[in-house]
């Protein structure tokens, strides 16, 4: 049986999983645009300052930037 804190990280991971998926599927269906889906990613970033120096913000910080660059990278920068 998973401990507490198993059950926490399954739960962030879901979480960050869903709510990616989600972003990637209003963007794939023309509801947000480039920018929009950039801002989400920008406000989802400043929402870590306050944690961005400890080690899971920072790999939080990582997996926000990889989306920056992959798929909501800005036009002609990928």
């Amino acid at each position: 049986m998973a401990n507490d804190d198993d059950r926490t990280t399954a739960a962030s991971l879901a979480g960050g999983i869903i709510a990616a998926a989600l972003l990637e599927a209003l963007f794939d269906k023309g509801v947000f645009d480039l920018m929009e889906c950039r801002a989400v990613l920008d406000r989802a970033m400043q929402g870590l300052s306050p944690v961005m120096k400890t080690p899971v913000g920072w790999q939080a910080a990582q997996i926000i930037g990889s989306l920056q660059r992959g798929k909501f990278a800005p036009s002609g920068s990928k």
